[in-house]
């Protein structure tokens, strides 16, 4: 973010653009895509008696996350397996 502060800074001091016309240029410009899609539901263990599920996507959609704590392992494995079910092109990592 330092970086592209850094670039409207010396735009906006040297171009004589202004802040407005500067967002338009940065809307406009072409940003790349994700280099790879992420789906993925990653099942980990957080601490003792303490494990996560957590559901990843990062695609040229945007990039979210969903997660929920359990107390044993199968009950969070269980729920990967329910949120795997309700969206097949997620796989499951356990880690």
């Amino acid at each position: 973010m330092a970086k592209v502060s850094s670039i409207l800074t010396l735009l906006l001091n040297n171009n004589n653009m202004t802040r407005e016309e500067l967002k338009r240029l940065w809307f406009n410009l072409p940003h790349p895509t994700p280099k790879k899609e992420v789906r993925v539901i990653k099942v980990s263990k957080l601490g003792e008696n303490h494990y996560e599920c957590k559901k990843v996507r990062d695609d040229k959609a945007g990039y979210s996350t969903y997660s929920s704590s359990w107390k044993t392992f199968d009950e969070a494995l269980e729920f990967a397996r329910k949120l795997m079910k309700d969206t097949p092109e997620f796989s499951i990592i356990i880690n």
